[in-house]
């Protein structure tokens, strides 16, 4: 679904000569948010349920369970590179005491967090004027960061930021 619709949002982008249409923009900006959103989704869903054909009605079954604000909060949270204590209790810390979220993770939740700021303004705020080029360029850094997700090995950092895609609610008040 993501390599479509991030196609999508690419074409829908540039379709109009000239001056682009303020609706293909925020059509445009509006698909590459739910390409990321979906991204995410299936990433966590073959996490948990796995990846093999007959997996697929368990996956799309759990798909339905996320919450785009839920989401959008555990993003914030690992987009800004520190996580509250209560996220973090347990976890294993660097010699500073910290824990460091990993660049690829910061970088793919920052860009779904500011996607979906952008995509409310799209949708929502029709005083808002959008350029062709800031559109784009956000298409791009979707593709670019979910492209660095995508190589990132699976370890439990990555895995974390995935389960907490949706326990994030309730891990933030612990």
């Amino acid at each position: 679904m993501y390599d479509d619709l991030i196609e999508l949002a690419e074409f829908i982008a540039k379709r109009d000569a000239g001056r682009p249409k303020q609706a293909s923009l925020r059509r445009a900006i509006s698909t590459a948010y739910y390409a990321v959103f979906h991204y995410l989704i299936d990433e966590v869903c073959s996490a948990q349920i796995g990846t093999q054909n007959t997996q697929r009605p368990y996956r799309h079954a759990l798909s339905r369970a996320f919450a785009h604000t839920v989401m959008k909060q555990a993003c914030s949270g690992f987009g800004g590179g520190t996580l509250k204590h209560s996220v973090i209790k347990g976890l294993p810390r660097n010699q500073l005491g910290n824990y460091v979220v990993p660049k690829k993770i910061q970088n793919i939740a920052a860009t779904f967090a500011e996607l979906q700021e952008k995509r409310h303004l799209a949708d929502y705020d029709l005083a808002e004027r959008f350029k062709r080029s800031e559109v784009l360029t956000m298409i791009d850094q979707a593709k670019s960061h979910v492209e660095k997700f995508r190589s990132f090995a699976v370890c439990d950092d990555r895995k974390y930021f995935l389960a907490c895609l949706s326990a994030w609610k309730d891990l933030i008040n612990r």
